[in-house]
């Protein structure tokens, strides 16, 4: 007898019983039951439930389509969560997380807090007239998107400034601004 299909059909059991004995009928029509399985699955004895939990075949299947579907959108998130992280640790303001990520005051403070940021205070920095050429210099040699005025589509490109001059986020994002003002 197989180990595996036994966990499986018993994880598969205990979910689909818990789920009928809140009246979850959807829930168990999306596992995979139709209304007739989910008919005789309440009507069953307690042994029967046991054999079909100590099943030598597996009684439950993947989705395969599905399962590739939810891993590339994990995925996806996991790339768009390192990319909030990287743009908070270079210290992007809570406008810029709002702007780009669509994440409120608190959810800023609360992500900034997790991930051990401590929050700036007093007067915000300005950059010197070195560091804005500078800063000038290397936007124009990276910017991919000539055409694009939209800050948050040039937000990778930002970040790569910011991490090369070793300035704020903010501070980029603040002078591109400025600098689209003046046109």
């Amino acid at each position: 007898m197989n180990v595996s299909f036994i966990i499986l059909n018993q994880t598969m059991l205990i979910q689909v019983l818990h789920e009928l004995r809140h009246g979850n009928l959807q829930s168990c029509q999306t596992l995979g039951l139709s209304e007739h399985d989910i008919d005789q699955l309440q009507s069953l004895s307690p042994g029967t439930l046991a054999r079909l939990e100590h099943a030598s075949a597996p009684w439950v299947q993947i989705n395969a389509t599905a399962f590739r579907r939810i891993l590339a959108q994990s995925e996806h998130d996991e790339q768009h969560d390192l990319l909030i992280n990287r743009a908070l640790r270079l210290g992007a303001s809570s406008r810029i997380m709002y702007k780009c990520f669509g994440l409120v005051h608190s959810e800023t403070a609360m992500r900034r807090r997790v991930l051990n940021i401590l929050a700036r205070k007093g007067r915000p920095q300005h950059l010197s007239e070195e560091q804005e050429h500078a800063l000038w210099q290397r936007w124009r040699q990276i910017r991919t998107k000539a055409s694009c005025t939209d800050p948050a589509e040039q937000l990778e490109e930002m970040m790569i400034l910011a991490e090369e001059q070793q300035i704020s986020l903010t501070l980029v994002w603040r002078q591109i601004e400025q600098h689209k003002g003046q046109r």
